[in-house]
């Protein structure tokens, strides 16, 4: 990882963990930008989806989709790239609920999906049954170089308009990345980005019911595409 700065602004080159994330958008944002742009996001995103009839979450897509496109220039990205889609991808459970969604609505096979990706899901389904936790395992590590298990054959995502806010902040717009070290991969590029994630978790918080609900602390807990992909083998079988 590497802190460099252009017209564009200051950003992170190359992949990195949320902890440097995290002290990086803090020392781009003000607090106050970034609170501003919470409260904002979080009560828009509720209004929209009740006026609209939509989920919460991906009217918030919809919100960080139209700052992509207002505020930096356009992606380098394209379909069939696919280098960023060869590591470990985390997601809250509203995140996965929404990647579920998707794939009712687009007849995405997940038994298929499932099968496919047995590699990396024994992987993590060993490290599971050992009794460890994300806090002890370099859960991304375990499954680098492989490929996510929603990337098609053709090197598309099939459920990309519902893909976790992990894949939509690595993203490249000064360059082509011309292998999986994501050589011009950026992250930390809008404010939205640094509001994300609590975001998110606010969504899930005010949408679970009132009885199961815990004090909010910013954060909700994440899981590997992998193991959420076990849950749901376990729940389906």
């Amino acid at each position: 990882m590497s802190l460099k700065t252009d017209r564009n602004g200051m950003f992170i080159f190359g992949m990195t963990n949320t902890d440097e994330l995290s002290g990086f958008l803090k020392h781009k944002f003000t607090e106050h930008q970034i609170q501003q742009a919470y409260d904002y996001l979080v009560e828009a995103s509720k209004n929209e989806a009740r006026e609209k009839k939509k989920s919460p979450l991906r009217v918030f897509w919809q919100h960080l989709k139209k700052v992509y496109n207002e505020k930096i220039p356009p992606l380098q990205c394209h379909r069939g790239c696919a280098h960023c889609c060869h590591t470990g991808v985390s997601c809250t459970q509203l995140e996965w609920e929404g990647i579920l969604k998707n794939a009712e609505e687009n007849n995405v096979d997940l038994n298929a999906v499932y099968e496919r990706s047995k590699r990396t899901i024994n992987k993590v389904d060993e490290v599971l049954k050992a009794g460890k936790n994300m806090d002890q395992v370099d859960w991304h590590r375990l499954v680098i170089n492989q490929p996510c298990p929603f990337l098609s054959e053709e090197g598309a995502c099939e459920i990309y308009e519902d893909r976790p806010l992990d894949c939509r902040m690595v993203v490249a717009f000064r360059g082509v990345c011309e292998s999986k070290k994501l050589e011009h991969a950026q992250r930390g590029v809008v404010l939205e980005e640094a509001v994300g994630a609590t975001v998110i978790a606010k969504l899930q918080h005010d949408m679970t019911p009132k009885i199961k609900r815990r004090k909010f602390r910013g954060t909700q807990p994440i899981k590997l595409l992998q193991q959420w992909l076990i849950l749901w083998k376990q729940k389906n079988l």
